[in-house]
């Protein structure tokens, strides 16, 4: 896997490929409030308390949004 480059509450963080938001915001240190994420179990993201804000506007949750180079969360 690769690593690429994002950015996260205006910090920038290293990510790998095929990793979500949560999972790299997670890696970096960054909290991300969960409900009904279990890793390796569920990908419903059902709760949506994940919600974050993608490159400033679009709204998804990050226990399944995948990572890309450039993203803005």
């Amino acid at each position: 896997m690769s690593k690429i480059k994002m950015t996260i509450n205006n910090r920038e963080v290293e990510a790998y490929e095929g990793q979500t938001i949560l999972e790299a915001a997670k890696n970096n240190g960054i909290h991300i409030p969960t409900l009904c994420y279990l890793k390796d179990l569920n990908e419903i993201a059902a709760c949506r308390m994940c919600t974050v804000k993608i490159n400033g506007g679009k709204l998804a949750a990050a226990c399944v949004y995948p990572v890309s180079p450039g993203l803005e969360v």
